[in-house]
């Protein structure tokens, strides 16, 4: 498999959530099909360790199975647990942005601004993973400034369930040169919490997280795969 190279993160098993994340998102690894853990460790150059703290991680948010003495194999998608995924994101975030408003701060809004112009930098240069990185910052940057732990912790819960929709969505984009129907997705939020129209940013936070569900649903029912 191309997607497990040899690494020297310390934080090694974070890496391998990220490639395993990448191999689902773009078939190199399919749903139902089991995952070799001797096979990631000498792909990578790695112990089986982190590779054993990845899957339970993946375990813990859906997007593996696994069954003791048996191993773990590629959670199925279906189309009801994406919609469940994302309504709920959608709730969320539109809560954590009402709340970060009054704490947003000249520099965070400079720094969401720069964030939203390297992505459309980004995607003209067909790097799917940079933009994704950084549009992972740029809602991490808004929960942090909502200021409610709990929140947070709720919306975490999400993360590698996000990156994963996220590659496959921005993958088949990539594909199909439909990529360019992102730029400057952040913008109207950005002005909306400069200006701080809680209720407009709030509303807005949440048909863009929608939006980008049906995105992801409609390509995976074309490919028959949910």
């Amino acid at each position: 498999m191309g997607t497990f190279k040899p690494i020297t993160n310390t934080n090694l098993y974070v890496e391998v959530i990220n490639s395993i994340i990448t191999a689902i998102a773009t078939g190199e690894l399919k749903s139902g099909e089991k995952i070799i853990e001797q096979t990631i460790a000498t792909e990578m150059n790695i112990s089986r360790a982190p590779i054993r703290e990845a899957i339970r991680e993946l375990a813990a948010q859906g997007i593996v199975e696994y069954i003791p003495k048996k191993g773990a194999t590629v959670a199925t998608l279906n189309k009801k647990s994406i919609e469940e995924t994302y309504s709920l994101r959608a709730l969320l975030e539109g809560m954590a942005v009402r709340l970060a408003i009054d704490n947003m701060t000249k520099e965070d809004i400079q720094t969401l601004t720069s964030l939203s112009k390297t992505m459309t930098e980004s995607l003209k240069k067909q790097d799917v993973e940079n933009f994704i990185n950084c549009d992972v910052a740029f809602h991490s940057l808004i929960c942090q400034r909502s200021n409610h732990s709990k929140l947070q912790k709720l919306i975490e819960n999400f993360v590698l369930q996000t990156k994963l929709y996220m590659r496959m969505s921005k993958y088949n984009m990539l594909i199909n040169s439909s990529l360019s129907i992102e730029y400057g997705v952040h913008d109207n939020l950005i002005e909306l919490i400069k200006n701080k129209d809680k209720e407009k940013a709030e509303n807005e936070m949440k048909n863009h997280i929608m939006n980008s569900g049906e995105v992801l649903i409609n390509y995976l029912l074309k490919k028959d795969e949910i």
